[in-house]
């Protein structure tokens, strides 16, 4: 089969071969032979021997030496060592057998197969065929590059193909047949078939060619001829004259023979007749100078011979040819015999010659011959003869010529150089590129056809491989939180937009100090903790990577400012994804490389100096000391005389026990170093902290031979190390745990309280009124008192319970959990609270003041269910603000009902803030009237309509405003509605109202454009300043007076009247009341309530209206109900009052309709 396949593919590749040289663009055998090797083994040769043997048959006919026959048998042995060679090297270097998938074996297949191997055997066979005379020596070059480049190509294309029809060991060649094989099969044809079309076109052109110059050739000659049977002709005229005599004849003939250089002699032949025959005699003859007449004297005899009729050409030999032209007698008494003859001898090659110039006949070959005298058609005449070649596209020509009445033939065919010189290249450009494309289409569609088995051998495994990571991927992500919050490392996620931490992990508290919620809520945070000297670099490099649009990675070294001010090294090794040039995701993790930076410092000063800051003492391999420095002796107080020469136990403090030192001789020896934290001992016998780096130093043999110990004392690093300590888990000002110690060991006292099925109590402490303290006395007497009452609780506490102060005023005290019961537990929390409670009643000395407080405390039981920390702390702070609501200083169990308190006051704001968007508030209007009953001003009173419960007073819903900051909302909206009511009544033309006062609360007065907001309501509604007053608490006012002062004088600036509302119930004084520009005091109506019954009361109303007078400040009375309330304030010189007796808060149109029409 393999044999059957080679010569079949062989005669292919001769239609395709531009000579019969065997040299072709394309040569399918070599690529079959390879694969039929590479297949089935060397046993294939001797078929592709045999098989190349055939195709070279047919040449053994023009072969004529034994060396040719030598060289025909050898020649297939090339064909041979092609492919042996092939297989061996693709074997050998390329690893097959192998599936030809990737682009790195396919190329290596493909050249060492293709122009490695083909290049010995393709300069063996051009080789082969110039020996045998069918290549020339000037066609060489381009022969053997013809020769290699069809056997590559051959390879390229037919060895893929004969593996997809034979190749059975792998799936991949069956899928090849519709993906290589159809394709590359298409393509080759259409190749074929173009290149099969251009030839033709091109061998029609040749064959035009040469059709013309064999048609040229016979018109030449039979002109020639003519010209010459004319010359003869003359002399026939003559004799016919009888003016022709020997002078003349010599004379005539002379010239013809100078002119015409191709005649060689001119004969007069004289004719007599015999009774069968005519018998010639020479009368006149001219024979060229230069040939001898003896050459000649046969003429006679083969005139003779013609048996004339006519013009006659006759031939002598190869080199001459005669012309004889017969005169007849003529006459009326003539027989019509012949007279005689006149015959001119010619020399054929002259003749050619003649005939052939000027005309381009270079590279073909002419050959003339005569059928009457040589009917074989042996030459008569060869022009180019020796340069004779093959004829593979049968471009020889044969034109008959005709020469009087007998017919010569003259054949034209193509030399050896015809084809070089005249054959147009297209067509075999065409095939060369053809092929050449094909090539690379088959090397390709092997690379698309193998990238894509690949790709499906890959998609398998990948698959595979999903199947089983999404088994582990649940349990990573379970374990990815915990095991990010154990790492010694911060572990961090930013915004790839914004850069701001999304994600820190706790670890970043224990390096740098600052609380999680710092790092992701303070905008620019890393910037802004970034050391000043690292900030420019580090930063350049983020900004460069987050303009790159692709993935990379960042490990930076650089310096932050910890919380307490230290420096901390770190190493961040950032990460950036970017897809589609958009950042996605930007994380990282910081690692603390203070230690290792100082270490590094460490170790290149030791390298530039041996006497550094830092102690060094060098030891023999047995650990005896041979040299200290400076250092050393600061650090231990020994010089260098009372150590050398002993051993380093000299400096044992006595605090690592043996399991230490076991470890510190294994990483010295295991490792030739230790890196860590001792304890050693001064010669004074202080015991002290140092960092010490001990490094074994090896000899050439690899044994020890030194020990070099670097060492630097830390006593202030550790004192810096308990100083962070303790700013981490306690409060600066009292010394107590703050929320974070207070939550580790509530951890633990849950844990045990569990375990032992025991219950404890958590007390929450809140200080009555301090922030007013605070405020009025400042934050030294504030801090002064936190302090006493730290000292206080501490006072009163079991060893085992914990005190913490969370901030501000507020304390935590969490109780031990021993109690059996809940009740137990619930006694002796009420035991403690009743304590804490009589060491905060007794007054505290504070600088010179003597000062009062107390305590609203709030109780917590635990454990109950699975309660956490957090849960029961809330718990016990529900409790507190409900002895805070029930009048202070009082102590609240937490129970149920706290909490469905919680849950309503979280409900109330939820429809507070429903109602604020849908504008379901009023405002109504309690009139101020004077002692004879006229409306002076009124006080604008909000009002809550609810849907569902009715009108709301601002008892039900302003402290829930307050502490849920809705009450700005409010506050501008209550301003805005006071103003715009006052411009509504005077443009509908009522009675003209001389003021309407609103209350502000603490919140919207502190606001840094309050005066503004009044303005921006004045001035969009067009009323006059002093028809607003505004009303606020006394306990406003002394809080930064500053402001106060400033802000009041800004309203009095616009003309508004202002008002301290419930005067005597804060802790004003009387300078802040002289500093602060005031125009009315509202007496507050828990005064006014009991002024008849009780003389308290009187006392400190009439107090306050005769402090108003002097002070030239308006008074008015607030909850005035009854007949004696009003006849007691008028009496006392009140001259305004507010209250039901005048009248209850109006609507604003019940209130016009009363007091404005």
């Amino acid at each position: 089969m393999t044999a059957v396949l080679f010569y079949m593919a062989g005669r292919l590749s001769f239609l395709l071969s531009w000579s019969d040289n065997y040299a072709s663009a394309i040569w399918p055998s070599a690529g079959i032979g390879l694969g039929a090797v590479l297949l089935w083994g060397n046993a294939v040769l001797p078929g592709l021997y045999l098989a190349d043997l055939l195709l070279r048959w047919d040449v053994a006919f023009r072969l004529e030496t034994p060396l040719q026959f030598i060289i025909l048998f050898l020649s297939p042995l090339i064909q041979v060592l092609r492919s042996w060679l092939g297989s061996f090297l693709v074997k050998r270097y390329a690893d097959f057998p192998n599936e030809l998938v990737s682009l790195k074996s396919i190329l290596l297949f493909f050249f060492l197969a293709g122009p490695i191997a083909v290049s010995v055997p393709s300069l063996l066979s051009v080789g082969a065929l110039y020996l045998n005379s069918f290549v020339e020596k000037q066609d060489l070059a381009f022969t053997f590059l013809t020769w290699w480049l069809g056997d590559c190509s051959g390879i390229a294309i037919f060895t893929p193909l004969f593996f997809v029809v034979f190749n059975k060991s792998h799936r991949i060649w069956r899928q090849r047949r519709f993906s290589l094989g159809l394709p590359l099969t298409v393509m080759f044809l259409l190749v074929a078939l173009g290149f099969t079309y251009a030839q033709g076109k091109e061998i029609n052109r040749l064959h035009k060619m040469v059709s013309e110059q064999a048609e040229t050739l016979k018109n030449n000659f039979e002109d020639e001829f003519r010209v010459h049977l004319s010359v003869l002709s003359r002399y026939k005229n003559m004799a016919r004259l009888k003016t022709l005599d020997e002078a003349y004849f010599r004379a005539n003939a002379q010239a013809d023979l100078s002119q015409h250089y191709d005649m060689i002699h001119i004969v007069w032949l004289k004719a007599t007749k015999t009774s069968k025959y005519y018998q010639f005699s020479e009368q006149y003859s001219e024979t060229n100078s230069l040939l001898k007449s003896s050459e000649f004297t046969t003429v006679a005899d083969i005139v003779e011979k013609l048996h004339l009729t006519g013009d006659t050409i006759t031939l002598i030999d190869k080199h001459r040819y005669v012309i004889a032209v017969p005169y007849y007698e003529t006459g009326p008494n003539t027989c019509d015999c012949i007279k005689g003859v006149v015959a001119a001898a010619f020399d054929i090659k002259k003749f050619m010659h003649d005939a052939m110039w000027p005309g381009n006949f270079k590279h073909i070959v002419v050959r003339l011959t005569d059928d009457i005298v040589q009917p074989t058609f042996e030459t008569v005449f060869g022009f180019n003869d020796d340069k004779a070649g093959d004829d593979p596209y049968n471009l020889a020509q044969l034109e008959t010529v005709n020469f009087g009445k007998q017919h010569w033939y003259v054949e034209v065919s193509p030399g050896k150089r015809f084809l070089a010189e005249y054959y147009s290249w297209s067509p075999w450009q065409l095939l060369v590129g053809g092929i050449f494309v094909t090539g690379f289409m088959s090397i390709g569609l092997l690379v698309l056809s193998g990238y894509t088995e690949i790709v499906a051998a890959q998609v398998d495994k990948r698959t595979m491989e999903l199947k089983h990571s999404n088994l582990k991927l649940a349990a990573r992500e379970r374990q990815f939180r915990k095991l990010v919050q154990t790492q010694s490392a911060i572990v961090w996620r930013a915004d790839p937009v914004t850069f701001k931490f999304v994600f820190v992990s706790a670890e970043a508290v224990s390096i740098l100090g600052y609380p999680i919620k710092q790092w992701m809520d303070e905008a620019d945070f890393w910037e802004n903790h970034l050391h000043e000297d690292d900030k420019d670099t580090v930063l350049k490099t983020c900004v460069h990577g987050s303009t790159t649009a692709k993935n990379q990675s960042y490990d930076l070294e650089y310096r932050m400012i910890a919380a307490d001010g230290h420096i901390v090294w770190l190493r961040d090794i950032a990460t950036l994804v970017v897809e589609n040039g958009v950042i996605t995701e930007l994380y990282g993790f910081m690692i603390d490389i203070t230690r290792q930076k100082h270490s590094e410092e460490q170790l290149r000063l030791a390298a530039n100096t041996f006497e550094t800051q830092q102690g060094i003492m060098i030891t023999d391999k047995d650990a005896n000391i041979l040299r200290v420095n400076k250092a050393f002796s600061q650090i231990t107080g020994y010089s260098a005389p009372q150590v050398i020469g002993k051993n380093p136990r000299i400096l044992k403090s006595g605090r690592h026990d043996q399991a230490f030192f076991e470890n510190y001789w294994e990483q010295l020896l295991t490792r030739d170093k230790f890196e860590g934290e001792i304890w050693n001992r001064r010669q004074s016998g202080e015991i002290y902290p140092e960092w010490q780096t001990v490094t074994a130093v090896r000899n050439e043999l690899g044994g020890v031979s030194h020990y070099v110990s670097v060492f630097s004392d830390i006593t202030e690093k550790k004192d810096a190390e308990n100083k962070i300590h303790n700013m981490a888990f306690y409060d600066a000002l009292t010394n107590l745990p703050n929320r974070r110690l207070l939550l580790d060991r509530f951890d633990q006292e849950l844990a045990i309280a569990r375990r032992h099925k025991q219950f404890g109590a958590v007390l929450y402490l809140d200080l009555d009124h301090f922030k007013i303290l605070n405020d009025s006395q400042g934050h030294l007497v504030g801090d002064e008192l936190l302090i006493q009452v730290a000292q206080r609780l501490s006072s009163v506490l079991r060893e085992k319970d914990t005190l913490a102060r969370l901030g501000g005023d507020e304390f935590v005290v969490l109780l031990h959990a021993n109690s059996e019961t809940l009740a137990t537990a619930a006694d002796q929390a009420m035991v403690v609270a009743e304590k804490i409670r009589e060491q905060l009643n007794t007054p505290f000395i504070l600088g010179q003041y003597q000062h009062q407080i107390g305590t609203s405390i709030g109780i917590a039981l635990f454990p109950e269910d699975q309660q956490h920390p957090d849960a029961v702390l809330q718990q016990a702070d529900t409790a507190m603000y409900r002895s805070k609501s029930s009048g202070r200083n009082t102590i609240s169990f937490f129970h149920s009902s706290m909490q469905e308190a919680a849950d309503l006051r979280l409900s109330l704001e939820q429809d507070l803030r429903i109602a604020i968007d849908q504008g379901r508030f009023i405002l109504c209007y309690h009139p101020h009237m004077n002692a004879e009953g006229i409306m002076v001003g009124a006080e604008a009173l909000i009002r809550w309509e609810d849907k569902i419960k009715g009108r709301l007073s601002p008892a039900d819903f302003i402290p829930v405003a307050e502490e849920s900051n809705l009450i700005l909302t409010i506050g501008k909206w209550v301003l805005m509605e006071a103003c715009s009511q006052i411009k509504m009544w005077d443009d509908d033309g009522l009675k003209s109202v001389p003021y309407i006062s609103v209350n502000v609360s603490s919140r919207q007065f502190r606001q840094q454009d309050f005066v503004y907001q009044v303005k921006y309501a004045l001035d969009s509604t067009g009323i006059s300043p002093s028809r607003l007053g505004i009303e606020l608490t006394e306990s406003i006012m002394i809080v930064d007076i500053q402001d106060t002062v400033d802000k009041m004088k800004a309203l009095k600036a616009l003309g508004v009247t202002i008002a301290v509302d419930d005067f005597g119930t804060g802790y004003s004084s009387l300078v802040y009341l002289k500093q602060l520009p005031l125009d009315v005091l509202k007496i507050d109506r828990g005064f006014v309530r009991d002024i008849i019954n009780d003389s308290s009361d009187a006392v400190i109303v009439e107090t306050i209206i005769s402090m108003a007078e002097h002070l030239n400040i308006k008074v008015i009375a607030e909850g005035v109900e009854t007949v004696e309330q009003l006849a007691f304030l008028k009496d006392k010189g009140c001259s305004i009052f507010q209250g039901y007796f005048f009248a209850q808060p109006l609507t604003a149109p019940n209130f016009a309709e009363t007091y404005l029409k």
